[in-house]
């Protein structure tokens, strides 16, 4: 178990170290909850596995809890939650909503802070659209995941 321990501690270690000479700026945990976590490598994660749980942690602070087989997987990205290219076709936001049109019905939007944390899922309509109410979450900046793109927007 501790050499276990030991080399999963290595494989981590180096990955880490490859992706910052690569320029990946973050490293994402997707669990298989659906839950994803998305931490800047600028922050020093710290990540540990004991007892086949694995931790991570950022000054102190604990980000990830989760047992192994939890975890659906793990990468490394330049960009947070996987914003590449913006769609020429974007939700619109009025009156403290933000409305999307002409998605898929039953594919799921989700909602997450800037830390990464997820604080809303919505599913797509049977009309294909869907009205996220932002009154609901605090002022600031969020980060819409749609299944094809991913926009960030400003709750003031």
């Amino acid at each position: 178990m501790k050499k276990l321990k030991f080399l999963f501690t290595m494989l981590v270690l180096m990955v880490t170290a490859s992706a910052s000479a690569e320029g990946m700026q973050y490293v994402v945990f997707d669990l298989k909850d659906g839950t994803q976590t998305v931490i800047a490598l600028q922050d020093k994660p710290v990540i540990t596995c004991q007892g086949g749980e694995l931790k991570v942690t950022v000054a102190g602070q604990e980000k990830v809890s989760a047992s192994l087989g939890d975890v659906a997987k793990y990468y490394f990205s330049e960009t947070p939650l996987g914003i590449f290219e913006m769609t020429e076709e974007k939700p619109r936001i009025e009156m403290g909503h933000l409305y999307i049109a002409n998605a898929k019905t039953g594919d799921v939007v989700r909602v997450y802070t800037t830390d990464g944390r997820m604080v809303g899922a919505y599913r797509i309509a049977d009309n294909g659209s869907a009205d996220i109410d932002l009154t609901t979450l605090g002022k600031g900046l969020y980060i819409v995941k749609m299944p094809k793109t991913s926009i960030k927007i400003l709750n003031q």
